[in-house]
């Protein structure tokens, strides 16, 4: 691969694409999401005259990441300051399959909302993080309606009232312009580990926290919360469409990768998934009438950790309306291939510490969502990425997400 990765990079420093072209099979296909829209060219030809608009002449190369596999190889690059996330397949020694996507301005801690966060001392001098939040500031303060949710949360009193089994790690919100300034402890020490395992004794305090979340806003609405229809909607095609002119990586993932699903998972619940993504209200309205409450959204290892018997939660940028099966089907998509138990017993879990509050019913509806909500991350992974690690990852989660969502909606019916 490392062939095709060095004509590429010298195609990008020198602006010279015919150089790079004969890395390309002939019958190559390019396939990009940028600001303004996608576009799809065939054949090396086609390839190179695309490549050449966007390096028309030498540039400066700030930024290279790549991963190489026997299959291929993926790569963030920068030319320029514009940045790029690249897949690459190979046929041979020639690359076949090309796909591009724009990618946001890099920034400390920017995490996949776009956000920026920055380190400070704290009044009371500990370390400290700001985030500075517009709302509607990035693609995801937009999707879930042109809000910025933790500081509503926060200046609503919700996150105030949170059970003592949590810490959210936010001393302040403070009005700042246009936006909020959000003022956290730096918890990051407390964080999961990146790597590692999740052990299920672990697991079961994060299960407990939320229990106690989702039982003391049951039936609440939390002002400040986003419905359960624009959670549902986050990684809707809806969503891409809305962000064409942005340059977030993940809404310009989104098109492609709910087409690598639906050659990844089976057809029926392929298509009842895309169907719930064009239309989320039936699943909002069958979801709600199992009752309602507020749920942390995001619930994931990267804003998870455990500091003095707490378990910590951060980043409430989602919370809002939702169940608590939805919850967990969410942190499963995430968490349950680095838990010491099977997803069976992760349900147990989650079961026993809802205490009754979640029926078969609501689980099912639940987990129809976690699938509409993350099955593009597993059919890219599945389809696009080169990694066979990866690809291996996303076939074991469809192998179980498949069934037993094909399960949940035989025993649901029809939503709408």
């Amino acid at each position: 691969m490392s062939g095709a990765l060095d004509a590429l990079r010298a195609a990008m420093a020198t602006g010279d694409v015919d150089a790079l072209a004969p890395a390309y099979a002939r019958n190559a296909v390019l396939e990009a999401s940028l600001p303004g829209g996608r576009v799809r060219r065939d054949g090396r030809a086609a390839i190179a005259d695309e490549l050449a608009a966007w390096w028309d002449g030498p540039g400066e190369v700030g930024e290279w990441r790549a991963g190489e596999w026997p299959a291929g190889a993926a790569l963030t690059a920068a030319r320029d300051g514009v940045r790029r996330r690249h897949y690459l397949h190979l046929s041979g020694d020639l690359v076949a399959r090309h796909w591009v996507y724009a990618m946001a301005p890099a920034s400390f801690g920017g995490g996949n909302s776009g956000a920026a966060l920055e380190r400070v001392t704290l009044p009371d001098g500990t370390p400290g993080i700001v985030k500075r939040v517009v709302p509607g500031g990035d693609w995801l303060g937009r999707a879930v309606g042109g809000r910025a949710v933790t500081a509503e949360l926060w200046r609503a009193g919700v996150l105030q009232r949170l059970p003592a089994a949590i810490e959210t790690g936010i001393v302040a919100v403070e009005p700042d312009g246009d936006g909020w300034r959000i003022l956290m402890r730096d918890l990051a020490g407390t964080l999961v580990d990146s790597d590692g395992p999740i052990s299920r004794a672990r697991h079961r305090e994060v299960m407990a926290a939320a229990a106690a979340l989702h039982a003391a806003f049951r039936d609440e609405h939390a002002e400040g919360g986003i419905t359960l229809e624009r959670h549902l909607a986050i990684s809707s095609p809806a969503v891409a469409a809305a962000e064409r002119d942005g340059s977030d990586v993940i809404p310009k993932q989104v098109e492609i990768a709910w087409e690598a699903f639906a050659q990844a998972a089976d057809d029926d619940v392929a298509q009842a998934v895309l169907a719930n993504l064009g239309d989320p209200a039936p699943l909002a309205t069958a979801m709600r009438a199992g009752a309602t409450t507020l749920i942390h959204g995001d619930l994931r290892d990267e804003n998870l950790g455990f500091a003095d018997g707490r378990v910590v939660m951060l980043d409430w940028d989602i919370a809002g309306e939702g169940t608590p099966a939805l919850e967990v089907a969410w942190y499963l998509c995430h968490d349950a291939w680095r838990t010491q138990a099977t997803r069976e017993e992760l349900l147990e879990d989650f079961l026993a510490a809802e205490a009754g509050a979640v029926s078969e019913h609501d689980l099912d509806l639940g987990l129809i969502a976690g699938l509409q909500l993350y099955g593009w991350i597993f059919g890219h992974s599945a389809v696009i990425h080169p990694d066979p690690a990866e690809r291996a990852w996303a076939r074991e989660e469809l192998g179980w997400w498949v069934p037993r969502v094909r399960a949940a909606l035989e025993r649901t019916g029809p939503l709408a």
